[in-house]
């Protein structure tokens, strides 16, 4: 089959050699509305300058600028740093008085002491935590809780209070730690 159809527009451009009479510049169609609009809009505009500046104005406008200058000048009154240290001091004072009250009643007026009940179980875990121990902190706390022998001379024990406790006690139990 051919690929060219006798009547498909380039088998005719090639037999003929030339490009249609009418053509199109590129993207005519997507520019055209605006271009319209812009022409319709330029020749709405009126031609005439919106500013104007009044008749010998540069000329004159140096010696009105002088005149101005070496006018007396009105009075500026110039506050000094003494005077505005003190206006502040009023402001400082309310300021610090306001400040000391509020951390009084926030600081000082706890009614609620911090105990070992008070404090949850989470907290006192998250501290242990983050916290460890170790023997020798142990050690020192229950220094004085600690029993010694000396403790043990004046308490008196007789053979058969020992006699019964060893009657009393499994002593298989004694006997399955040696092996």
């Amino acid at each position: 089959m051919e690929n060219k159809i006798k009547n498909s527009e380039e088998y005719l451009n090639s037999i003929l050699g030339k490009e249609t009479s009418f053509s199109l510049p590129k993207n005519y169609f997507d520019t055209i509305e605006n271009a319209i609009e812009t022409k319709l809009a330029e020749e709405n505009i009126i031609n005439k300058n919106g500013f104007t500046a009044p008749d010998n104005y540069f000329n004159d406008l140096e010696n009105e600028i002088l005149a101005k200058v070496s006018s007396p000048k009105k009075e500026t009154k110039v506050i000094s740093f003494k005077e505005r240290i003190l206006k502040m001091i009023p402001i400082a004072a309310a300021a610090s008085i306001i400040l000391f009250i509020g951390l009084n009643s926030f600081v000082f007026n706890k009614t609620e002491e911090l105990t070992i009940d008070s404090l949850s179980d989470d907290d006192i875990e998250f501290w242990l935590n983050s916290n460890p121990l170790h023997t020798n902190d142990i050690a020192i706390v229950l220094e004085n809780d600690i029993l010694e022998e000396s403790d043990f001379y004046f308490s008196s024990l007789e053979d058969e209070n020992i006699e019964d406790y060893m009657n009393s006690i499994d002593n298989t139990s004694f006997l399955n730690e040696i092996n």
